[in-house]
């Protein structure tokens, strides 16, 4: 599968795209493993910056503290990390590829903390978790082996429909190339003849846009 395309890639030292699209102060340093608590799975540092980075709210609730989510719900290519954002949401994500040049990608998005509660009982499967999600990114990640990792929005999607199949659970892990050769279409990279329709920094209504259900 080809490598996404996009702008310039992050140097290290650069700052972060926020849900608005415009630049974003780097977020608080990601806790070490030990400060976790409780019995919290462990969130790969890709997916965790990317969901800190894109998250709504600027309040990070410690650990133990009310409020606080840090999950892995499921194994292996069904994997999707949970992080808080605010009282009444949470962000997912899940790791889509990696490629050449070490970046991984991932995709997020931000649901109701109702909608988390439904995929930690079983109510609903990680196939579903970004279908009646908002601020849906594929968002890249170089990681950096001390301090923050440099995220950058590739592509945004209005809805959960949009976003392409092999980037949803269970889709197995995607190692991208350059060759563009022989690609089937549904491998399609959302960086490539962008849809304006879906590369847009703005949310759809949910008071006007009856598919997002919330």
């Amino acid at each position: 599968m080809p490598e996404p395309e996009f702008g310039d890639q992050p140097e290290s030292g650069d700052r972060f795209a926020g849900p608005d699209g415009a630049p974003d102060a780097a977020p608080d340093p990601a806790p070490d493993s030990d400060s976790e608590g409780g019995d919290e799975d462990d969130i790969p540092p890709a997916p965790l910056w990317a969901m800190r980075v894109r998250m709504h709210s600027r309040r990070h609730p410690g650990p133990g503290e009310e409020g606080r989510i840090r999950r892995c719900l499921g194994e292996g290519d069904e994997a999707l990390y949970v992080i808080d954002d605010g009282p009444d949401h949470c962000m997912v994500g899940r790791r889509v590829g990696r490629a050449s040049d070490g970046c991984t990608y991932c995709l997020v998005a931000r649901v109701p903390l109702e909608h988390y509660a439904d995929l930690e009982a079983g109510d609903a499967v990680a196939a579903d978790a970004f279908s009646g999600a908002r601020d849906i990114a594929l968002c890249g990640v170089f990681e950096q082996d001390r301090g923050a990792s440099n995220v950058f929005v590739v592509q945004h999607y209005r809805r959960g429909r949009d976003v392409p199949a092999d980037y949803l659970a269970p889709s197995p892990f995607i190692e991208f190339t350059d060759d563009r050769d022989d690609v089937p279409d549904s491998w399609a990279h959302p960086g490539t003849d962008l849809d304006p329709e879906l590369d847009s920094d703005t949310d759809p209504d949910p008071d006007t846009d009856p598919d997002l259900g919330f």
